[in-house]
C-alpha cells in the first residue's frame, strides 16, 4: 500500500451529551433522550439521534421540543460527567497518536502520518481507535481519515453516526464534488440558498469555470482559498491543543442574524464557560478577542486587554460587551460569533475580596453540578 503524504484523522463523538447520559443511566437506553433545562424558559442543550428525527435540535426552547416529541425524556446537563468522558477519550487518543488537538469536548484531529509503518491500512487504525474509545467510555464515535483536516471533517459529517470512512489520496476532489455546497466549512444556510438560486448546488460547482465570474463577485480574493478547499487541498497542520496559549469558543448560527441581543447572549454564554475553565485551571486572562463573520465571510475582530488578568465574569463582561458593540453591528447579517481569552497567566492570590471569593466558589459549585448554562451574570445592569 503506497505511503500517504499526510494522514489526518478526524473524530466526532456521536451526540456526546445525550449518549453520556445513557451510559451513566442504562435505564434510558431506547428512550427519546435530550439534555436540557425544563420549560417554560429552558432550552435543549443536546439531542440524541432518535430525537433529532422529530426536528428537535440544540438551542430550541424545551417547550417547543416537547410539542414536537411528546415522549421526550429530558435530563439535566452534567458537566462533570462530560469531562470524565472527555478525559478518558483523551487518554485513548494520546495513546495512539503522537500529535492530536481537541477542537471541542467531543471532536479531535490527529496526525497519523508517522504511524503508517505500524498500520498499513488506515481503516484498521481508525477501527482500532473507535473500539478503544468505546471500551473506555461506552460512547460511539465517527472517524474519518484523509490527507487534510477539512476533507476528513466533511467525510465524517457525511457518515454519522458510528461511521468510519477513508478518503484515499487523489480522490479528495471527486469525493467532495458531489457533496452539497453547504457541507463545506464556511458556507452556511443563507449563502447556500443564494448559491442555489444561481445554480451552484454542489461543492464541485465552486470550481466550475461557468460560475467563476459570479463567485468572484461574491467572495473576491477569498474565492481562491475556498476553491482550494473544494479541491481537497488543505495543508493546515494539527497543532497540539496542550500547547495552546488561549482558550475560546465560537458558533455558526443556523440562521444569520442582525440582532445584537442574540450576539451578546451568545458571547456572554461563552464567557461563563471560559471563565469557569480558567478558575478550574488556576489561570487568569490578560486579553480577549471578539470575532464576527458576516454573510459575505468577512471577518472582523476586536482585541483588547483587561486592566489586569481576570477570571471572574462580571468585570470581564463589561469590557467584552463594549468591544462587541464597538464593532458597529448595524443591519449586517452575521453568521458566526466567537470569543477567545488569551495571555493566560497563573491567577494570583487575593484576586477577589472575601465576599466575591465566596460568591465565585458557590457559582463554580453550581456550574460543576448543572453546567454553565444555568448561571446568569450578575453585577452589571442590562442596557
Amino acid at each position: 500500500m503506497p505511503r500517504w503524504p499526510r494522514q489526518i484523522v478526524f473524530g466526532d463523538v456521536d451526540a456526546m451529551f445525550a449518549s453520556s447520559a445513557i451510559v451513566a443511566n442504562p435505564a434510558l437506553a431506547g428512550k427519546l433522550v435530550a439534555v436540557g433545562s425544563p420549560p417554560p424558559r429552558g432550552i435543549i442543550t443536546a439531542a440524541s439521534y432518535p430525537v433529532r428525527r422529530y426536528g428537535v435540535k440544540a438551542a430550541m426552547p424545551t417547550a417547543h421540543a416537547l410539542r414536537l416529541c411528546p415522549n421526550l425524556v429530558l435530563v439535566p446537563p452534567d458537566r462533570p460527567l462530560y469531562e470524565r468522558m472527555h478525559n478518558r477519550m483523551r487518554e485513548v487518543v494520546d495513546h495512539f497518536f503522537p500529535v492530536s488537538a481537541w477542537t471541542s469536548i467531543d471532536e479531535f484531529y490527529a496526525d497519523a502520518t508517522d504511524l503508517q509503518s505500524l498500520y498499513l491500512d488506515p481503516a484498521v487504525l481508525a477501527r482500532t481507535v473507535k473500539q478503544a474509545i468505546f471500551e473506555a467510555t461506552g460512547l460511539r464515535c465517527t472517524l474519518a481519515v484523509a490527507t487534510g483536516k477539512t476533507v476528513a471533517k466533511v467525510a465524517a459529517d457525511s457518515h454519522k453516526p458510528d461511521g468510519l470512512v477513508v478518503i484515499e489520496p487523489g480522490t479528495e476532489a471527486a469525493f467532495r464534488a458531489k457533496r452539497p455546497v453547504q457541507s463545506l466549512p464556511g458556507i452556511g444556510p443563507k449563502t447556500a440558498a443564494e448559491l442555489e438560486r444561481v445554480g451552484v448546488r454542489l461543492i464541485g460547482d465552486l470550481i466550475d469555470a461557468r460560475f467563476e465570474p459570479l463567485l468572484h463577485r461574491i467572495w473576491g480574493k477569498r474565492l481562491f482559498a475556498l476553491q482550494e478547499l473544494a479541491r481537497g487541498v488543505d495543508h493546515d497542520p494539527v497543532v497540539p491543543d496542550r500547547e495552546q496559549k488561549s482558550i475560546g469558543h465560537e458558533t455558526t448560527f443556523d440562521q444569520d442574524t442582525t440582532d445584537l441581543a442574540v450576539l451578546e447572549r451568545t458571547v456572554r454564554g461563552f464567557l461563563s464557560e471560559l471563565a469557569h475553565e480558567l478558575r478550574q485551571d488556576g489561570l487568569a486572562a490578560g486579553a480577549f478577542t471578539v470575532k464576527l463573520k458576516d454573510d459575505t465571510f468577512n471577518v472582523t475582530t476586536r482585541q483588547r486587554h483587561f486592566s489586569k488578568p481576570l477570571n471572574y465574569d462580571p468585570p470581564m463582561w463589561r469590557d467584552i460587551r463594549a468591544a462587541l458593540r464597538s464593532l458597529k453591528v448595524h443591519r449586517t447579517q452575521y453568521r458566526l460569533v466567537g470569543l477567545s481569552l488569551s495571555e493566560l497567566v497563573p491567577a494570583t492570590e487575593g484576586l477577589f475580596d472575601r465576599r466575591t471569593t465566596q460568591a465565585v466558589a458557590a457559582m463554580d459549585a453550581i456550574i460543576e453540578k448543572h453546567g454553565a448554562g444555568v448561571m446568569r451574570l450578575g453585577g452589571i445592569p442590562e442596557e
